[in-house]
């Protein structure tokens, strides 16, 4: 993989990471732990590419939007689950992952990413490639077909956890206790166990569940290797609930959201009660969904600032758009086209943490096509756990042959469907947007959902130029005019690219991200 291009920073955050450069001998190190769309990846990327040494930690993930391959690979075949894909079966035509990138079980990925940080090049190495094998033994177990071939066992390993432990017990016995590192202060992990519970007391005085010490049960096991691994970083990124690794620890972070703040931290259970004291105690709190801001403020939060979702920008699309536009229409026999491409989750309970509402679109759409478009054709992602419910809207409405159903794309092909297009339709519910709308705009293409404007103020000073709609007579009101305008719709195609580059590009994210770094490691 070719490494992303220097990026354009601010001449103080240019400055101070040359004075860190020349205090420590090195750049910052960063450490990201935990990759749910791809997130953690993307960040450390482009914080690389301005001069933040970072690695990503994913372990016992292996969804494909949380792998490399999804975000820089142009590839096809199958890959048999996307939660257990089955990467070796296809061509990646050449690439592959670069070794910040740590995915596997817990211990293996902590061992792999100490050996690194630690100069042991020969020990990095081969257990970079005992991660390679576990990880696609363990996704083949899941599919319940035969694991590869074990390469050489990389010295003593620890006992993995989850769906590993059977694996590793098969190939070695398991080896003898870890001994703690002689001033890692290990002993002290009860104390400072009991010193969170006490904070989560004081933090959140009115809530009726209690943090208990033994809500770090899960945690305590692996304190060591966890230790031993975050010692070599200035900072953590914890992403989700991810951030609870270097809470218990008393190591400085900063906490990610990507929906994980709306809902979870005021569950009253142990992922709650963890999650909620995570977000409370971080140095500093990143909201990626505007209207989380909300969330934030009933925590407490002190300091939470918003970034965008990443988008990655070095990669091209796979196929010319002008090229699949072609046989898109030729397929749907049509001359205006919409790609849909949000998961398909819509119900009566309008759940916000899953929430597409996937049917408004339906519904404005299929309006649309009987009363303005008759040749309009539309693209869907089949995924998502209303799918069936979505086909047979789209038959009841009589425009199921108006639409072509693919399977989820990756990075470079989602954008040539996004170039093929007329129209990115987002989400109808939720107010906010993730990364699909973003991608749109970058790519000079008009995106339609429901943007709540309100919610926004906080942190954006201009809204995107989208189409806003809530409701199916919205959506059909937005797809009349834009089919009827074409002048309107190059306006609106001509501002997008120039909002992404002030309000959402790499470059806004890296600014945000060494802004944090800067206060906390200093």
């Amino acid at each position: 993989m070719l490494d992303a291009p220097p990026l354009a920073i601010d001449a103080q955050h240019a400055e101070w990471l040359r004075q860190f450069r020349q205090r420590h001998g090195r750049p910052p190190a960063v450490l990201h732990i935990g990759n749910i769309a791809g997130n953690a990846y993307l960040n450390a990327k482009v914080l690389n590419a301005a001069g933040v040494d970072s690695d990503v930690v994913c372990y016992d993930y292996y969804h494909i939007m949380g792998c490399p391959e999804w975000e820089e690979a142009d590839f096809t075949g199958d890959l048999r689950d996307q939660f257990f894909p089955a990467w070796e079966q296809v061509d990646l035509r050449g690439f592959s992952r670069p070794l910040w990138f740590a995915q596997g079980p817990q211990l293996t990925c902590l061992a792999y990413l100490q050996a690194r940080r630690a100069g042991r090049d020969e020990e990095a190495r081969r257990l970079w490639q005992h991660l390679e094998w576990e990880r696609t033994a363990g996704c083949a177990a899941m599919r319940q077909e035969a694991p590869p071939a074990a390469p050489p066992a990389p010295g003593p390993l620890p006992r993995h956890c989850r769906l590993w432990r059977w694996l590793a017990a098969q190939l070695w016995p398991a080896p003898p206790p870890r001994p703690p590192r002689p001033g890692a202060d290990l002993p002290a992990f009860p104390d400072r166990v009991r010193t969170l519970a006490k904070a989560f007391q004081e933090a959140f005085a009115d809530r009726a569940d209690t943090l208990l010490p033994e809500d770090f049960g899960y945690i305590q096991d692996n304190v060591p290797p966890w230790h031993d691994a975050l010692r070599y970083y200035d900072l953590v990124v914890g992403y989700a609930t991810d951030g609870v690794y270097p809470l218990a620890l008393g190591y400085p972070y900063l906490a990610f959201e990507h929906g994980t703040i709306r809902n979870i931290p005021f569950e009253a259970t142990q992922v709650g009660r963890l999650c909620a004291l995570t977000y409370r105690l971080a140095r500093r709190s990143f909201i990626t969904n505007a209207d989380n801001h909300l969330a934030a403020r009933k925590l407490g939060l002190e300091d939470f600032r918003f970034l965008p979702h990443p988008i990655n920008e070095t990669v091209a699309p796979a196929v010319d758009g002008a090229v699949l536009r072609a046989d898109l229409c030729r397929r749907l026999r049509a001359d205006f086209l919409v790609f849909h491409p949000s998961r398909q989750h819509w119900t009566s309970e309008r759940h916000p943490d899953w929430e597409k509402a996937n049917d408004v679109l339906i519904e404005g759409f299929a309006r649309f096509v009987h009363e303005v478009c008759p040749r309009a054709g539309a693209v869907f992602v089949d995924w998502g756990k209303t799918v069936e419910a979505s086909r047979a809207l789209l038959a009841e409405r009589g425009v199921a042959d108006r639409v072509l159903w693919i399977e989820p794309q990756p990075h470079p092909r989602m954008m040539s469907y996004i170039q093929a297009t007329d129209l990115v339709a987002d989400q109808f519910f939720l107010g906010a947007f993730g990364s699909t709308t973003p991608k749109a705009l970058m790519l000079g293409r008009p995106a339609m959902l429901h943007l709540d404007a309100a919610r926004h103020a906080w942190c954006l000073p201009v809204l995107p130029p989208v189409l806003n709609a809530r409701t199916p007579a919205q959506v059909f009101e937005g797809l009349a005019r834009l089919y009827r305008d074409p002048g309107y719709a190059r306006r609106l195609a001509a501002e997008g690219p120039r909002w992404y580059r002030a309000y959402h590009s790499n470059e806004v994210i890296v600014e945000t991200f060494l802004a944090a770094i800067r206060e906390v490691v200093a």
